[in-house]
């Protein structure tokens, strides 16, 4: 059993190899027409900030960059870009002048020369990937938000004129006399593998088509795929949708595996071919075996990313890397789970000049022994293992202010906001004494925040202590990821003469029926939650939160590169229907 599964997975890594130009290039979305997401190359953190290039801003922007030849190209809204892989500077941007008529939404492809990209004015457009000039063009008859990607000289892509295209990647020629039509769009991805095109489609159906353009099952699910699309590993097409996630048989569409998730998914999954990664609403990242008859949990427990997952994660050799709400970019293993590496992005002083967070709507991406995140503030950014980082992290906020005199009455927070341009803060090595003690730290990675409370007593209005008169210090000692260590002391003045702090209490209400209020995913509207940059201050302190570093100051020149070191300072029934009918799983009975 054991051998056939590593001949399985040999099989698998031969199939996804055979998709891709090159061995360490990403020339597709999602690594290639299985669109996996998965890739061989290893880069082990930690990694280093080595460039940044600043182009458009573009919100909620889902194309992911890709690498071939030493070269980046990346979209942000109406541009397109080429940078060099080793200095982030331009080659080139399309248009050079003007700017596209739609914007693009989908991750291109870059093949034999040509970058293919979509529009959402309803266009495919070839360019030549040197040059950066115009080639051609395919007009569909609705916008192109799915990405292309090209096998054996054909380049697949659908579109919301309810259709699937096949052209000749060289002259933009249909290669089917007509297009396969569906009831609805095909707008988040298709995938390719076992002689199958296989599309989720916004009818709330998966499409299996041969290659001739002929359907050859349907399989309906139990609500549109809004936010995620079909990957596949050798013969079995994996599809989540709101909290259910399927296997199905590529060639058949008959279910080989049903499995409810603990959370609505929140992206496309990737997978090795063994394992399946999912990412959810509920700010985890979940690990499935999938070479048995039904799908496992791997890990002993999900992990928390601190964030909702905002684009499908990159399986890299035996790492998978993840990004997520307010710039987090975290590396786990893929073995069990264990952070590896974490950085927060903060958004860029030139685009977003005021914004307190900046998210990263599309994939990360291993190539050329980089990992290149786009974020949504137009900000390209390049980590490597070899960049240099001998600069500690740094902070910006501190509770209570340097110097504050207040009531010694619990509760008292003591907290710093960190960040580090370099390789990023590691939250493990955070330590805090209060005066010489020390304390238990919480962290907060959707703000990049480290706390300690002091005790405020229990929810009965027990007593409580209070600090004694006089001065208290805190010391904080924190690392990167490269090791470089930052110490630093603050202190602040416990009076008992000043009024203490409000305390509140809950009581207890017993069983209710009702949903709380804000129990859904993400904050509540109008709630308090502090932002990335900053927090709400000690209670009479008169602190308030500053603005990122960097706000305020002059941003790089539009469409420049951009060098870190000048501004370091700062979901009906599950089941198949149509023609020819998927099944029930295989090996029971109808």
């Amino acid at each position: 059993m054991m051998r056939m599964r590593r001949i399985a997975l040999l099989a698998f890594m031969l199939m996804v190899a055979s998709s891709l130009a090159y061995c360490d290039d990403a020339t597709m979305g999602r690594y290639g027409p299985m669109q996996t997401g998965f890739t061989a190359e290893k880069l082990d953190p930690p990694l280093m900030l080595s460039w940044e290039y600043t182009g458009n801003k573009c919100k909620g922007n889902p194309a992911a960059p890709v690498v071939a030849n030493g070269v980046c190209y990346f979209a942000c809204g109406d541009r397109v870009y080429a940078v060099d892989m080793e200095t982030g500077n331009l080659k080139w941007r399309y248009p050079m002048e003007v700017s596209l008529t739609g914007n693009v939404k989908a991750t291109p492809a870059v093949v034999d020369g040509r970058l293919y990209f979509g529009t959402g004015d309803s266009k495919l457009y070839c360019i030549n990937a040197g040059t950066g000039t115009f080639e051609w063009f395919f007009e569909t008859r609705g916008a192109i938000r799915c990405p292309p990607f090209v096998s054996d000289g054909i380049l697949y892509f659908g579109a919301d004129d309810n259709s699937i295209y096949t052209i000749y990647a060289d002259t933009g020629d249909m290669a089917w006399t007509k297009p396969f039509t569906a009831r609805d769009d095909f707008a988040i991805g298709i995938a390719y593998g076992a002689g199958m095109i296989v599309g989720s489609c916004m009818d709330g159906n998966i499409y299996g088509i041969n290659t001739s353009g002929k359907p050859r099952w349907v399989f309906r699910l139990p609500s549109a795929p809004v936010k995620s699309s079909p990957i596949m590993t050798e013969n079995i097409t994996i599809m989540a949708v709101g909290n259910v996630m399927y296997g199905l048989t590529t060639r058949s569409g008959q279910m080989k595996w049903m499995i409810q998730l603990p959370s609505d998914v929140a992206a496309t999954p990737a997978t090795d071919g063994t394992d399946v990664f999912v990412p959810c609403h509920d700010k985890k990242l979940y690990c499935y075996k999938i070479t048995g008859r039904q799908p496992m949990m791997k890990w002993t427990e999900p992990v928390d990313i601190g964030g909702i997952p905002m684009s499908s994660p990159t399986v890299a050799n035996d790492l998978v890397y993840v990004t997520a709400s307010h710039g987090i970019i975290a590396a786990y293993s893929t073995l069990d789970g264990t952070l590896k590496w974490r950085y927060v992005v903060g958004p860029s002083s030139q685009t977003s000049p005021g914004s307190t967070f900046t998210d990263a709507s599309s994939s990360p991406v291993v190539a050329e022994g980089a990992l290149l995140v786009l974020t949504d503030d137009g900000v390209l950014h390049c980590f490597t293992k070899t960049a240099p980082d001998t600069i500690p992290p740094d902070y910006y906020y501190l509770t209570p202010a340097n110097g504050t005199r207040m009531s010694g009455a619990p509760p008292i927070k003591m907290s710093a906001t960190l960040y580090d341009m370099g390789s990023g803060v590691d939250f493990s090595t955070a330590t805090m004494l209060l005066d010489g003690d020390p304390v238990e730290l919480e962290t907060d990675y959707s703000t990049g925040t480290v706390s300690y409370t002091t005790p405020a007593g229990d929810e009965k209005g027990g007593a409580v202590k209070p600090l004694k008169d006089g001065v208290h210090l805190i010391t904080l000692r924190v690392k990167d990821y490269a090791g470089n260590e930052l110490v630093k002391e603050w202190n602040f003045t416990a009076d008992s003469t000043m009024p203490p702090p409000r305390r509140v209490t809950k009581q207890p209400v017993g069983k209710s029926t009702k949903e709380p209020a804000g129990s859904n995913n993400g904050s509540p509207a109008g709630s308090n939650r502090p932002s990335r940059w900053g927090g709400r201050g000690q209670q009479g302190d008169g602190s308030t939160p500053p603005g990122p570093p960097g706000e305020g100051m002059p941003g790089p020149p539009s469409d420049r590169n951009y060098d870190r070191h000048r501004d370091r300072r700062d979901y009906g029934p599950p089941g198949g229907y149509g023609a020819p009918q998927g099944g029930p799983p295989e090996g029971e009975q109808q």
